[in-house]
């Protein structure tokens, strides 16, 4: 029997993966500790920096900050500070697992989950873009469409089963998960954004190339998969803008462990700083590194494939309004935007120009934007609803992403005016602790009421949101974060309905404009 696109099928399911999968659940660790997280990144994971393999990424100078960090975080789940917040007993086993994972059925969900992404991003600032608190939402999105997926028939296995199977997996072993969506950055004058590529596509993107009795074989590459290396599995499928493709093979989605044989993750240079005394407090802990992935020749096996060589249930997610996805995101955004705007304000105390008129200004414009974001975390959650799938989903927010990659960028010139070159020039934790330095900095490099250790350091922290490489690093990924803006305004801009607006402006000119007022 010969399959779809001319590949040998077999009606033969992956029993040997589905076996894997089983046991795993059955024997299931529910919620992530410190120490397993770090043991888990301890599994002869191909992963490549500066033209070296790096042996054990929880050792590595690049990585030790960060892995240990998400550690720490990691361990509150088990703190009876936060463990109520973060955990609770999922009902039909009856095991403590991450509220991450936790499938919304009620306001008083909603509300939960909110709490615990505010307690991830509030422990690490806002900083990490790709944290355990955000693909877990992903995944409740596909389970929530499951039976959208099943109605894509494949002789091998049922997509919307090994959606629930694979979520179920994740939620029982508080896995933390990365996802690659976009294509190879080579020539996009061939990948025309949102609409039907017409000629036969070169073979960089990933695609398929063969099926087996196990499953599909995947070769191509994939970017960009920020943490990869600190996760445990990458979920694969297709961008908004890479969704629409002429060839079959192109069209896939799957997830897949983070040591799979043949995958290779390709790392940028670090941006975590540590030259010398100069402190970096955000770029020492939370470099979450963006990655290429190389698949060559990599097996995924029938269980975990989700959609095959046709994108419907994908594109009704992108053109639906369920949103699962977004608290995490939300949450680290308003985050963010504090710390920013605190910074901002504890700089124009230290250095005695808050009451300047302009500098005054620019403090509230920051605020606006601080609380126009709290706002609208309060509308979507308002306007939340019970969808088809069963789930309580978040409220429509379209708008709010784009909102952020504009304004994310003005937070951080407004925090550069305010600061001056002050954010340049900061003597480093060595000059501090120099007998011959300190007395020069005692009296030339204080602020106004405080001493230079207290301004010197609040500058670092300036210096690591508005200056430094990392701080760069994240200004970039705030722009592209959501994806293309443009494409974003244009999808918004025709989804927009101004049906009514526009039919009491045509009512208006419909006749002769009042021009007398006699």
């Amino acid at each position: 029997m010969v399959g779809f696109l001319g590949f040998p099928a077999n009606r033969y399911l992956n029993a040997r993966s589905q076996l894997n999968m089983n046991r795993a659940t059955s024997s299931s660790a529910g919620f992530m500790t410190g120490a397993r997280y770090l043991n888990s990144l301890r599994d002869n994971r191909e992963v490549w920096l500066d033209g070296a393999r790096i042996e054990d990424i929880t050792q590595h100078k690049s990585f030790i900050g960060v892995v240990n960090e998400l550690a720490r975080i990691y361990d509150l789940q088990s703190d009876p500070e936060f463990q109520r917040e973060m955990t609770f007993s999922e009902p039909t086993t009856g095991q403590k697992v991450s509220v991450s994972w936790m499938l919304p059925r009620s306001h008083e969900d909603l509300g939960r989950k909110r709490r615990n992404s505010e307690i991830w991003n509030q422990q690490c600032w806002g900083q990490l873009g790709r944290g355990p608190d955000i693909l877990s939402s992903y995944i409740i999105t596909l389970y929530n469409a499951r039976n959208h997926f099943s109605a894509i028939k494949n002789p091998h296995c049922d997509f919307g089963e090994n959606i629930k199977n694979y979520y179920k997996y994740c939620r029982d072993n508080d896995l933390f998960l990365t996802h690659a969506l976009g294509d190879p950055q080579v020539d996009r004058s061939e990948q025309p954004q949102n609409e039907q590529r017409a000629a036969r596509e070169e073979d960089l993107a990933l695609h398929v190339v063969e099926e087996t009795p196990d499953g599909i074989i995947v070769e191509g590459a994939k970017q960009l998969a920020t943490a990869a290396p600190l996760t445990n599995e990458t979920y694969v499928s297709l961008s908004a803008t890479f969704v629409r493709r002429s060839d079959p093979r192109f069209v896939l989605s799957f997830a897949i462990p983070t040591n799979s044989k043949g995958l290779k993750i390709l790392c940028r240079e670090p941006v975590a700083g540590g030259n010398g005394g100069f402190g970096h407090p955000l770029g020492m802990l939370y470099d979450e590194q963006d990655s290429m992935l190389f698949f060559e020749n990599v097996l995924v096996p029938w269980d975990r494939v989700f959609m095959l060589y046709d994108a419907s249930p994908v594109l009704l997610r992108y053109t639906g309004q369920a949103n699962f996805a977004e608290w995490g995101n939300l949450c680290r955004i308003h985050e963010r935007m504090k710390l920013i705007t605190a910074v901002a304000t504890m700089i124009a105390e230290a250095i005695g120009v808050k009451e300047y008129r302009e500098v005054s200004a620019k403090l509230g414009e920051m605020i606006t934007y601080v609380e126009m974001w709290h706002h609208a975390m309060d509308g979507v959650e308002r306007n939340s609803y019970l969808t088809e799938g069963g789930l309580m989903s978040l409220g429509p927010l379209s708008g709010m992403n784009i909102f952020f990659a504009q304004m994310s960028s003005r937070m951080i010139q407004l925090l550069r005016e305010i600061a001056g070159s002050g954010l340049i020039m900061q003597p480093s934790e060595g000059d501090l602790s120099n007998e011959v330095i300190r007395p020069y900095l005692d009296r030339f490099m204080r602020g106004k009421g405080v001493d230079v250790e207290y301004k010197s350091r609040l500058y670092r922290l300036a210096n690591d949101l508005a200056v430094s490489p990392f701080g760069m690093r994240q200004e970039v990924y705030e722009y592209w974060h959501g994806g293309d803006p443009n494409r974003n305004r244009i999808n918004l801009l025709n989804q927009y309905d101004q049906t009514e607006i526009m039919g009491r402006i045509k009512d208006l000119i419909s006749k002769p404009l009042a021009n007398n007022a006699g």
